[in-house]
This record gives structure tokens, C-alpha cells and sequence, in this order.
């Protein structure tokens, strides 16, 4: 093993870093597109709704519910995160 495999900015790793980045800001352009739409508006506006606007716990919880719970509340965080990526840009 010689130190040139260690380094993290090689040209190699910097084009696959371009390139990730790049496939990214696709990703989330394709997010803001679909959702930015009267239609898009209001199924994330639903979305919302039954997840993030309501509580993850309740009286009758299990921590698999719970589980469950948080999971979809992750998917509905992640459309955020790629609208406002794309708008970022």
C-alpha cells in the first residue's frame, strides 16, 4: 500500500464526489418539481398531516408503533430536505 491510496482528494475520489453531488441536485430538482405542483402542494400537505403534525406517542404506543411511526415522519423529512436542497440551488 503506498500513501497515494490513502489520499481522500485524489482525482479519482474528486470525480466521483463531482459526480455524486451532480446526481444529488438531480434527485432533489426531481423532488422540488413534483411537489412545487398545486397537486404536489397538497399531497405534502397531507403527508404532513397525518405524520409529522401528530404525535409519535400516544397512550397506546408500543415501541414497534413507535418505530413505525418515526419511519414515516423520516420519509416525510427527507421531501423536505430534497425541496429545499433544490432551492438552495
Amino acid at each position: 500500500m503506498t500513501w497515494d491510496t490513502l489520499d481522500l482528494e485524489s482525482e479519482e475520489n474528486q470525480k466521483a464526489k463531482a459526480e455524486n453531488e451532480a446526481k444529488a441536485r438531480e434527485i432533489a430538482g426531481l423532488f422540488h418539481e413534483c411537489f412545487r405542483t398545486d397537486a404536489g402542494q397538497f399531497v405534502l400537505a397531507r403527508l404532513r398531516a397525518v405524520t409529522l403534525e401528530k404525535p409519535v406517542l400516544n397512550a397506546n404506543s408500543s415501541q414497534f408503533g413507535a418505530g413505525i411511526r418515526e419511519g414515516q415522519n423520516s420519509i416525510v423529512r427527507q421531501i423536505l430536505e430534497q425541496i429545499e436542497l433544490a432551492e438552495q440551488q
